[in-house]
């Protein structure tokens, strides 16, 4: 006799899904706090961001004075422009109507929230690229070609360890590899060297991966963010500090892997080894002063701020709005102000993640 089961009659059963959804990974990103910004105001005539800077102090023109005698020189004065064009960025997410009007999950809200996303990751390797010395798309100097970078800066690089060349610190398999105390003391002193102010609390700040703030919490004087008198005062971000430097975590981190020219450094790349060998990924932390670098600054009142817009009306490509769009627009650059003002601090990691 025949009997009836769930697995004879399985065709009357469905999967259910649950409308629920799951969490996804989003970056920690940090860069844009420690810009120093510049409004561009609409129809200035100008597409690029223009930041001024005068010269150091000096005691060149100082001198002696005798009584009732007027100097016989004077001060003058240097002011350096520092310019760069924008680059207008943006993305579009195409919906079919049958897909808006039968999903389990409101995909044009999702849409927008991924373009927002999107946008600020953009920005925020735009940023990084530059201050590290790259261009865009990570391949060379910051004017894409290899040759010397714009506005005639040299940049502040360190080695973990005391190495002085990319070359060299790739064969660097011992702790010495890894960001340590000394090294850390090494960078502050010498953004105090170069007279950069710090940050907020009388602190400089290093932005650094996961990997290599790991590194750092190991050593026993480490303080962590909790512990602070005023936790009100933190940078988004903030995880903790040692010997003047506010360690900031960054998920969008620069790193490269050696391959044979000291240029590499220049290049991006996360497909080296997750350890102290050869070949191993090199991260490069940011340890920053006051105007290390400048962005525009994209409040709501700017004409230049991000937005997003949606499309959903018929036109002559899509006679019968058939489709929706969803995209995002924006105005962007960043300009390295005082390459004297941070320090670009290159080290591996003990950390395998």
């Amino acid at each position: 006799m025949a009997t009836n089961t769930t697995s004879t009659l399985s065709n009357q059963y469905q999967n259910y899904f649950s409308k629920k959804l799951l969490s996804y990974a989003v970056q920690a990103l940090v860069l844009d706090q420690f810009a120093e910004k510049a409004p561009l105001p609409a129809k200035s005539g100008h597409k690029a961001i223009t930041m001024f800077r005068f010269g150091a102090p000096s005691t060149s023109a100082i001198e002696a004075l005798t009584e009732g005698t007027a100097p016989s020189g004077t001060r003058s004065l240097t002011l350096s422009k520092i310019e760069k064009a924008l680059s207008q960025r943006g993305q579009v997410i195409e919906l079919t109507d049958i897909l808006t009007a039968t999903d389990l999950f409101n995909s044009l809200q999702q849409s927008i929230k991924t373009n927002g996303e999107d946008a600020a990751l953009d920005m925020d390797t735009l940023t990084r690229n530059t201050v590290v010395g790259s261009n865009a798309a990570g391949t060379a100097k910051e004017n894409g070609d290899g040759s010397a970078l714009d506005n005639s800066d040299t940049l502040s690089e360190m080695y973990a360890g005391g190495s002085t060349d990319y070359s060299d610190f790739d064969a660097v398999t011992s702790a010495d590899a890894v960001l340590d105390a000394n090294d850390i003391l090494d960078a502050v002193t010498k953004l105090k060297v170069n007279r950069a102010q710090p940050a907020k609390g009388g602190m400089y700040v290093c932005a650094a991966s996961p990997q290599v703030i790991s590194d750092v919490m190991k050593d026993s004087t480490w303080v962590n963010a909790a512990q602070y008198s005023n936790v009100e005062d933190l940078y988004k971000g903030e995880v903790g500090s040692l010997y003047g430097a506010k360690f900031v975590m960054t998920t969008n981190p620069w790193s490269s892997v050696y391959s044979s020219e000291d240029d590499d450094r220049f290049a991006y790349s996360n497909s080296g080894t997750k350890d102290r060998a050869a070949g191993a990924n090199i991260y490069a932390s940011l340890f920053l002063g006051q105007q290390a670098y400048g962005c525009p600054d994209l409040s709501s009142q700017s004409p230049f701020s991000p937005k997003v817009i949606i499309n959903d009306q018929a036109d002559k490509s899509d006679p019968l709005n058939q489709k929706l769009q969803a995209g995002f627009k924006t105005f962007w650059t960043t300009l390295r102000l005082n390459c004297n003002y941070y320090v670009i601090m290159r080290s591996k990691s003990d950390s395998t993640a």
